[in-house]
């Protein structure tokens, strides 16, 4: 089989908004830690409040994307010319003043966003200096950034579509094996509980089972992969390792992890959707809401 000749003939295919409901890791997520959530979020369309941790981490997506693109792409020298520092500044400041202008108020102040912005400025150099020790040049190739997923996960709601963009697909010619980026950003690094957590981690579990789907590749020749920056390193760290502001994570992505994750998203679907169409299944929203406890999770602000 030849995967490269697999993937570059396929054609995904557009979302038809008027008679498809699309779903993403996102909703399976806040559906499986707190329905409460989930229903304001989906159902009754609370958005959620604009957040600086979001502004900064799609300003470093796309400047660590962007830059991808132009090594492997353009070629080093290309890349090299790139100003990815004026590039994540720019992008950050402009994307909390859209926030800002939607909200109609600052909602960080102006020693947050120097620290953000330092912040930024500081995984950046890091990762200019180190990035030969995660990404070569040599014998791999990029396949796509914000490649795109789109299918019905559940063979009996046709129209119930997962939506996802993956953050870079590369291709290993050594190896012959495709390797999933997903780019986070986090103040610290993961922790062994991060790690452990499957909710956080299950969403690469389903990138590696439906990009196999979608693009007629064998999902035994996928790896997923976590690329983890850290805004923050400890200023006597105890171990050589604790300086970096990179940290790379496997997530367990076997077949029973895979159906396990597979399950989850069928129970989901069957749970929110009436039987067999895209349409929301109030009724049994609400009453699985009213035997729901709300959940434990500190970090939900439905449940606060």
């Amino acid at each position: 089989m030849n995967i490269i000749e697999n993937i570059n003939k396929t054609v995904v295919p557009e979302m038809d908004w008027a008679t498809e409901k699309n779903i993403s890791y996102t909703q399976l997520s806040a559906w499986s830690e707190c329905p409460h959530r989930w229903k304001q979020m989906y159902i009754d369309k609370i958005k959620q409040p604009p957040s600086i941790h979001l502004s900064f981490g799609t300003a470093m997506h796309e400047t660590l994307q962007e830059y991808m693109e132009l090594m492997y792409n353009k070629g080093q020298q290309h890349a090299d010319e790139f100003d990815a520092h004026s590039d994540f500044q720019e992008r950050f400041l402009a994307l909390y003043k859209a926030d800002v202008d939607k909200k109609g108020e600052h909602f960080a102040t102006q020693k947050e966003l120097i620290e953000f912005t330092n912040d930024g400025l500081n995984i950046i150099d890091f990762f200019l200096k180190y990035r030969q020790d995660h990404f070569h040049k040599h014998g791999w190739k990029l396949l796509g950034i914000e490649m795109p997923i789109l299918l019905a996960p559940h063979e009996d709601y046709p129209n119930v579509k997962l939506m996802g963009k993956l953050d870079l697909v590369m291709f290993d010619e050594t190896m012959h094996r495709v390797v999933i980026w997903d780019i986070k950003t986090s103040t610290r690094g993961w922790t062994k509980y991060d790690k452990e957590n499957k909710l956080k981690t299950s969403q690469m579990v389903m990138y590696k089972k439906y990009f196999a789907e979608q693009y007629d590749v064998p999902v035994e020749s996928i790896d997923v992969r976590y690329f983890i920056v850290k805004r923050k390193i400890p200023e006597n760290p105890r171990y050589p390792i604790m300086k970096s502001r990179i940290q790379k994570f496997e997530p367990s992505s076997g077949k029973t992890t895979q159906n396990k994750m597979v399950k989850n998203m069928r129970a989901f679907i069957e749970d929110v959707f009436i039987d067999g169409t895209h349409m929301y299944d109030t009724d049994n929203i609400d009453r699985i809401l009213a035997e729901t406890d709300k959940c434990s999770s500190k970090w939900c602000q439905t449940c606060k």
